[in-house]
């Protein structure tokens, strides 16, 4: 019956009751901080999330905060006062799937308004209610969603339990996506200004009683006009959100909420933050959101492209083709060296001999590491151009291959003044600079490698009338 009168009410009274029927808020919890313990001066925050999708409607300007008083038998029903709030600069949040390896699909929005209004409090215990309706369709774990409000409240408790309390407060926005099949880690903690224990537990959320109180309620109704929501079968405020597994729950002493959906959808969930003091319980924070749990998606898989060198057919150019990524970490597959690696984007690789290599590359290693291989096949090995001939007649190392330490013979031309000696590894990094003066007839040079890793090595040599090449190799 109750669906029925509220779809009647939205129907016949037009646009505005619409507005009002279909609020779009998706979420919230409600929060306070002594500002000044010689006069009970508190600060008051209401959060509230909407779905900002299609951006209507917007949020409530004011809200409407009613704060109870306990009277002397322990009922808070006597209204003290009540808060009207301003609709503060809202903010979108970011659509953080709390998995690096994924994105959220492009629509889901939340946005989020943080109301807040100061307030002086005479000693006694109070309790604060904020309702509002209604929530919004589609939602899986409960029936008739949009007959369905949200009902915030939390309590002040009196200075003879604590002096001018402040309450805990959550330090996280709530989670916008959670990827379908994929497990989800949350740290859903609060802080406690005063250093009190802290207890965390799913619960159920509220709702109220709109038919007696209104769509809008002005005042907000006491907190006994607040129910506890039901939930549709199999689902409860301990499994709000389907779970094949790895069911969610949240650690009672750091908050950490974890568990694996498998069901896309979008569900209700409730995570209580009960705050005590020497074993008594001076009031819980209880945040009521709902969870859009969707497909994730993944960034496209690595690839690369490769092409040879026009000048030596055993150097191959490699391309990386995939979206920017934070690490790159390529092996060209030659099995006796350990130093056939690059870290470059698009490195450049000269392969020893003719033959098949695979190739491979593994983008962002840390975390959601992706892999690329090919078989490459090399041919035309070893290469010797015209100008290494001439050189290997006018430049010659040795011993080659060597263990470090390397002999430079430039043979029977004489070199005067400043040589140049430059040495590359393979990827094109340059590791060693020097510069040295040639006297005459005297055309050796002593060149240390030690502590350079195995592998092979580009030796350049410039004279000033010309560039001499050679490889090295380290054993």
């Amino acid at each position: 019956m109750r669906m029925k009168i509220i779809l009647l009410c939205c129907l016949m009274a037009g646009l505005f009751a619409k507005q009002v029927c279909s609020t779009h808020v998706i979420g919230g919890d409600i929060y306070y901080e002594c500002l000044n313990p010689a006069i009970g001066s508190y600060l008051f925050t209401v959060k509230l999330y909407r779905d900002c999708f299609t951006g209507v409607p917007p949020f409530d300007d004011p809200i409407f905060v009613s704060i109870y008083i306990r009277d002397s038998l322990g009922n808070d029903t006597t209204l003290y006062t009540m808060m009207a709030m301003s609709l503060p600069p809202s903010d979108t949040l970011e659509n953080n799937t709390y998995n690096p390896c994924f994105s959220a699909p492009p629509d889901i929005c939340v946005e989020a308004a943080v109301y807040q209004s100061q307030l002086i409090l005479p000693p006694g215990t109070y309790h604060l209610t904020y309702q509002r309706c209604c929530r919004t369709q589609g939602i899986l774990n409960i029936p008739n969603p949009q007959s369905v409000g949200f009902g915030f409240d939390i309590v002040v408790p009196d200075a003879n339990l604590a002096v001018c309390n402040s309450s805990p407060a959550y330090n996280n926005y709530p989670p916008t996506i959670l990827c379908l099949d994929e497990p989800f880690v949350y740290d859903h903690s609060a802080t406690d200004p005063d250093g009190d224990s802290l207890v965390y537990y799913l619960c159920a959320p509220n709702d109220y009683d709109h038919l007696t109180w209104g769509f809008v309620p002005n005042p907000s109704g006491p907190p006994s006009s607040n129910e506890t929501m039901n939930y549709i079968s199999p689902f409860d405020s301990l499994y709000p959100i389907t779970a094949a597994v790895d069911s969610f729950k949240i650690d009672p002493v750091t908050g950490l909420l974890t568990g694996t959906p498998t069901q896309a959808g979008r569900y209700v969930v409730a995570v209580c933050c009960s705050e005590y003091r020497n074993g008594v319980l001076l009031c819980t924070n209880s945040r009521d959101f709902q969870f859009n749990v969707a497909a994730c998606l993944s960034d496209p898989l690595t690839y690369f492209s490769w092409a040879a060198d026009t000048s030596d057919p055993c150097m191959m150019n490699f391309t990386y083709g995939g979206n920017s990524v934070a690490s790159y970490s390529w092996d060209f597959g030659v099995d006796t060296l350990s130093t056939d690696t690059s870290s470059l984007e698009d490195p450049s690789y000269i392969f020893p001999d003719s033959g098949t290599y695979t190739v491979s590359l593994i983008v962002n290693a840390a975390v959601c590491p992706d892999t690329f291989e090919v078989s490459l096949s090399i041919s035309g090995c070893p290469f010797v151009s015209v100008s290494e001939q001439r050189a290997t007649q006018q430049l010659q190392a040795y011993p080659n291959p060597g263990s470090g330490t390397f002999t430079l013979n430039f043979g029977a031309k004489d070199y005067k003044g400043e040589l140049e000696i430059q040495v590359y590894h393979m990827d094109g990094r340059q590791i060693i600079k020097r510069n040295m003066v040639s006297a005459s007839a005297k055309n050796r040079y002593t060149l240390n490698l030690n502590g350079v890793s195995k592998g092979i090595y580009l030796l350049k040599v410039e004279t000033g009338k010309e560039i001499l090449t050679k490889r090295l190799i380290v054993l």
